[in-house]
Order: structure tokens, then C-alpha cells, then sequence
């Protein structure tokens, strides 16, 4: 390694090899490409548990792995602050969301090149507590005061950032982004042996893949799908979670309505993506979603929850919902719709912009502005 090269640290997220959801495989995206082909060294933090599922692996691809001694989902507090103290000499520290919120004051005072990204509006989450949505709030606020950089994964939540919390200076948005579906239009033994596993059959059914969570509005979609005899079914990928929530959800099921659970194979999900008829998006409080774009890059049909988020990123080239009656309406319209070329233009959006290369082009212009 070069004695020249600037050392990025990522932290706030459990850690690269992703395992486990959207932080997780965005850094790894990221940082992979930027440990390659720019003149940077990238350090990536990761938890306890981390560690245990991968033996403390310390380095992946070039980049150096550090691990802290507490996990993220058991002591998020003190899991960001570990991590922050680990690579506080690095020359660009980036936040993956807003956990280290108590502590930013310390990089803030210090003139630290330290970036965060607040991911989406988690003080909306409805699996959360009044009281933790109201600690959430309070650490969003915090963080657009006093983070020196803050880069955004949509341009709504730089609106609400600047908007909302009056975040003037340092403040931008670079999305996430998605690699082409390259199981569109494949149809050999691979693909169908993968339907039949399923009891699929292509182009015949509506498409779910979701945590199961109420924010994700899986129950407004289920009901309005039920209010009225449907051509196709509606198949749901999500892990089946013990929660009372989950369990009134599965108990919608019937023979039209059908639970998966999780698929965790990328090509089968790959395949069950670009056959799908529809993809039903009911994500409500999130920016700029890798679901969604995983979707769009499938060349699906987008129905959406109404938002701004939604609409920002797929445009008038979908179709949006809130209610249980909505959505009905949509399912009866778009199963006797010939809307090809509304499933073309969200995929061109993939290619000429929102995919991985072009990503990590734009974070590596921006660590190079701000490493000066």
C-alpha cells in the first residue's frame, strides 16, 4: 500500500461481507471498487457478531476489517462510539446512519472530515416505540446540527434536512444503486426449474419482497388485492418473523395470497424478480430504497406507496397507492394493461444512472474533493 493513499473508514454498519441488508450491501459495493481503482486505503468497521459468523476475518478484497467488541443490534451506542474511537486517525470517517448521533460533537469540535449518512426517516418506523421514535427524532437532529459532512441517499431526505432541520452547508445526496437484472428475458432450464420450485409460472404473478414490517404497508397490499377476484397471485418474500404483527399478516393467507418466507439465493431472487407481472412497493418511510431499485432494474412494473421518496426515484413511470381501495384499483387496471414500455423506462433509469459504477464514480469524486 501506497504511503500516500487517504484511509476511509466506514462504520455504523454491521459490516462487509453483507449479510445483511441495505448499509451493508451499499458498502460493500462501494468500497470494493473505491479500494481498487482509486488512491484510496478503505478500513470498514464491523460488530462483535460479525466477527463470530466470519471467524474475524481482516481483510476482504484489500480492505482492512477492524471489529468492535459490542453488537450493533445489542449496544448501538456504544457500538458506534468503539468504532468511531478505532479509526479516529483515518482522514475521512463516514457514518452509516445516525448512531453515533450522542458523540458527533467530538469530530465536529476536532474538524474532522466525518460524513454521515442518516439513512431514512426512522422516527416514523411504526415497529418502534413512542419513546425510541422520539430518541431517533431527537438523534436526527442532532446530527444534521453538528455531523461536519452529511451525504443523503435521496434528494427528499436532503429536503427534509434542509427544510425541517435547517441543514445549510456540507450537505448532499448521492443515492444507492443496483447492478442490471441479468435474468430478464433468460428463459432456459435454470430459470424454469427455479418457477417450478415455486409453482411459479412467468408473467403470472404479482410480486412482494419486503421485511415484514407495518411501515412497509404489506396488510394495505393484501387487503386490496383481496377485495376482488384477481388473474394472477400475489406471492410475498419476506422472513417470517415471530411478531404479533407477522402473524396477523399470515393469516391473510389463502390460495391466491401466498408466504415464501425468505430467499436468500441471489439468483433465484434474481429470477423470480424479472418474471414477476408486477412488483407492489409498500416501503412508506425510506429514500431512495434498494428493494425498489432491485425492482426497477428487473424491468418490473412498479405499483408504489404513495410518497415522495417513491415517486423521486421511479417517476410518472409507475403507480402509487395509500389506501387498500387504491391499490385495488390498480391491480384490476394494470392486469389488463399492455405496460411494457413503463417497465422499459424505469430500467433505462438503472442503466443511466442508478447502478453501482456510476455510484461509487460520484463517492469517489466526492472523497476526492473533500481528502484536499
Amino acid at each position: 500500500m501506497s504511503p500516500n493513499r487517504k484511509k476511509i473508514a466506514f462504520i455504523g454498519s454491521r459490516g462487509i461481507p453483507a449479510n445483511y441488508g441495505g448499509f451493508e450491501t451499499f458498502l460493500e459495493e462501494v468500497s470494493k471498487t473505491i479500494q481498487q481503482n482509486a488512491n484510496f486505503q478503505i478500513i470498514v468497521v464491523s460488530d462483535l457478531e460479525q466477527k463470530i459468523k466470519l471467524k474475524g476475518l481482516k481483510n476482504y478484497f484489500g480492505i482492512k476489517i477492524l471489529y468492535s467488541k459490542y453488537s450493533k443490534s445489542k449496544n448501538p451506542l456504544l457500538f458506534n462510539f468503539d468504532s468511531m474511537r478505532k479509526v479516529w486517525n483515518a482522514d475521512i470517517i463516514y457514518c452509516c446512519g445516525v448512531g453515533n448521533a450522542f458523540s458527533v460533537f467530538l469530530p465536529f469540535l476536532f474538524r474532522k472530515k466525518y460524513i454521515t449518512n442518516p439513512d431514512g426517516i426512522g422516527w416514523k418506523r411504526l415497529k418502534y416505540s413512542s419513546f425510541g421514535r422520539t430518541i431517533l427524532k431527537v438523534m436526527f437532529m442532532i446530527t444534521s446540527a453538528f455531523s461536519p459532512y452529511i451525504i443523503c441517499d435521496s434528494k427528499e431526505i436532503e429536503k427534509i434536512l434542509r427544510k425541517k432541520f435547517f441543514r445549510k452547508k456540507n450537505i448532499t445526496t448521492i443515492e444507492y444503486g443496483a447492478h442490471i437484472n441479468k435474468t430478464v428475458h433468460l428463459q432456459n432450464s435454470v430459470t424454469r426449474s427455479i418457477l417450478e420450485k415455486y409453482n411459479l409460472t412467468s408473467m403470472k404473478y404479482h410480486l412482494v419482497v419486503s421485511r415484514l414490517e407495518p411501515e412497509n404497508n404489506i396488510d394495505t397490499i393484501i387487503i386490496g388485492y383481496s377485495k376482488n377476484t384477481r388473474k394472477f397471485p400475489l406471492i410475498i418474500v419476506g422472513n417470517i418473523s415471530q411478531t404479533k404483527y407477522v402473524r396477523n399478516l399470515t393469516d391473510l393467507q389463502n390460495k391466491e395470497v401466498t408466504f415464501v418466507g425468505g430467499i436468500y439465493d441471489s439468483n433465484e431472487l434474481n429470477v423470480i424478480r424479472s418474471n414477476a407481472y408486477s412488483y407492489i412497493h409498500g416501503h412508506s418511510v425510506g429514500g431512495t430504497n434498494p428493494s425498489l431499485l432491485e425492482a426497477m432494474a428487473s424491468k418490473n412494473l412498479c405499483v408504489c406507496h404513495e410518497n415522495e421518496f417513491n415517486k423521486g426515484l421511479v417517476g410518472k413511470d409507475g403507480f402509487y397507492f395509500k389506501t387498500s381501495t387504491e391499490i385495488s384499483s390498480i391491480f384490476e387496471k394494470i392486469e389488463e394493461s399492455n405496460l411494457d414500455a413503463m417497465r422499459g423506462r424505469v430500467y433505462e433509469k438503472i442503466r443511466d444512472y442508478y447502478n453501482w459504477e456510476n455510484i461509487t464514480n460520484l463517492y469517489i469524486s466526492y472523497f476526492q474533493k473533500i481528502s484536499k
